[in-house]
């Protein structure tokens, strides 16, 4: 009796499909669990091994329990539950509470959370000043216009002091020797003179 009894079970398990006994195995989430993000989320979503019937849900609910937004089946992909319309969350921990119901009747129900921190300020950008508004910079002074550099007039080449001192001594010395020279010539010219008393 009891080993028809194992025999039937087993034929029952064998006819009966595999996907009859499956359950739908949570296999992402976004946030993911125990992780701590900046600022709100665009979405939040569950994604699960196979396709989700009506009845599939995804909430978010504060630290004081109070849900705040509740998610469906993705229109696009059946196989993920999420929310789209994130409300704006205040730094904090929140929980995800998610509820997957399958073609085989079957209801899973899970959790997982994450914290919000706040994001970062972003620096201001500078603002461009108004036209007609009196500019930040200061503006140059005129340059003034340069004046025409006087035209130098034409004077005689510096003469080289060298040369000038040369001059100056070559002369006497020239002046001197015809000095010499004619007086020479006139007390030769005396001496070849016959004398009166001879």
């Amino acid at each position: 009796m009891r080993l028809a009894a194992v025999a039937a079970i087993a034929a029952f398990l064998v006819l009966v499909p595999a996907t009859a006994l499956a359950h739908a195995e949570l296999l992402e989430t976004v946030p993911l669990d125990g992780t701590t993000v900046q600022g709100t989320p665009d979405e939040l979503v569950a994604a699960f091994d196979e396709a989700l019937e009506s009845g599939s849900s995804l909430s978010i609910r504060n630290a004081a329990g109070e849900r705040l937004a509740v998610g469906r089946v993705d229109p696009d992909d059946p196989k993920r539950v999420v929310i789209t319309d994130v409300p704006e969350l205040a730094p904090g921990t929140y929980q995800m509470r998610w509820t997957a119901a399958t073609a085989d009747g079957h209801v899973e129900r899970g959790t997982w959370s994450f914290t919000v921190e706040a994001a970062p300020t972003p620096a201001p950008t500078p603002e461009p000043a108004e036209s007609g508004a009196p500019s930040a910079e200061p503006t140059p002074s005129a340059t003034p216009e340069p004046t025409a550099a006087p035209t130098p007039s034409a004077s005689p080449a510096p003469t080289d002091p060298a040369s000038a001192a040369g001059s100056d001594v070559i002369l006497p010395i020239i002046v001197g020797l015809a000095i010499v020279l004619i007086a020479a010539g006139f007390l030769l010219a005396r001496r070849g003179r016959p004398s009166d008393s001879a």
